[in-house]
């Protein structure tokens, strides 16, 4: 899902979606390739630093 909202331009609704799968199944979420590259390609797209929930995400996935 957070795939395909990322597709659509939809970055806020697309991290809101990864954030709750992370809720429920954490590990899932922190070692799935897709979820990582989805989380890097937001960190890309910033213009300067990224949000707080976003730098947040990428520390819990190892990115940065």
């Amino acid at each position: 899902m957070a795939h395909a909202l990322s597709l659509w331009n939809r970055t806020d609704d697309a991290m809101a979606a990864l954030l709750e799968a992370e809720t429920i199944a954490p590990e899932q979420v922190r070692h799935h390739y897709l979820s990582r590259q989805l989380t890097m390609s937001w960190i890309r797209r910033q213009k300067g630093k990224p949000s707080c929930q976003l730098a947040a995400l990428a520390r819990r996935l190892h990115i940065v």
